[in-house]
């Protein structure tokens, strides 16, 4: 007799897997089951949700259709208004931009325009402007810019002082330095301000030669 003790296997008996199988299958079925009744018992609430869902999308693209329509709209008018040769008629037209298409940045753009065309109100344009939602920054310095240029022939130096304590772009900076110039008291401030002037990007081939003007004669 062998005294080793062998070990033992035991094999599921094979009746045993259709047994298992039937229990997976209905294991699924009842899940199904749960879940067809949860859907029967939300039928409602996922009705409405899908519709809202659908009234949303609805909407979403009707808005953005009338938003292109309005952009395009504005954006023929608002040419109009730049190729009109009578200057009442470029006023009455930019007007006319600015009264049906309030929220539209070509608002804003006919306000830039209307401060050029339509200078005894010049100050009422361009602050309009700053206070539109959709200005551009570069729009926003060029304002600022001409509202001190405004105010200093005014003789509000205080007002344009804080108009030109804020900063600009880099090609705006000459056009500030300079203006700041024009309000400093101090030769000294004055001679340093021109010099910036002189230093910063020019734009403008004019502001550039009067500085260079001022500057020698400021050191004297």
């Amino acid at each position: 007799m062998n005294d080793k003790t062998s070990k033992k296997v035991t094999v599921m008996p094979e009746e045993n897997a259709p047994l298992k199988e039937e229990m997976d299958e209905l294991k699924r079925e009842m899940r199904s089951a749960k879940w067809s009744d949860w859907l029967q018992s939300h039928q409602k609430e996922i009705t409405g949700a899908v519709v809202g869902l659908a009234i949303v999308l609805m909407l979403s693209g009707l808005w953005i259709e009338r938003e292109r329509s309005q952009s395009e709209t504005a954006a023929t008018l608002y040419q109009q208004a730049i190729n009109a040769i009578d200057n009442n008629e470029k006023q009455a037209l930019f007007e006319s931009v600015i009264k049906q298409f309030t929220s539209n940045s070509y608002a804003a753009l006919a306000s830039m325009q209307l401060a050029r065309v339509d200078q005894a109100n010049a100050e009422k344009h361009l602050q309009r402007l700053l206070q539109h939602g959709k200005v551009m920054e570069e729009w926003a310095w060029q304002a600022r810019l001409d509202l001190a240029e405004i105010k200093i022939a005014k003789g509000d130096k205080a007002a344009a002082k804080v108009l030109l304590e804020k900063i600009v772009g880099k090609q705006y900076q000459q056009l500030r330095y300079y203006l700041l110039a024009t309000l400093a008291d101090d030769a000294a401030e004055k001679t340093t301000l021109l010099q910036k002037a002189l230093d910063a990007e020019s734009n403008d081939a004019v502001l550039k030669q009067k500085i260079e003007t001022l500057l020698p004669q400021q050191a004297a």
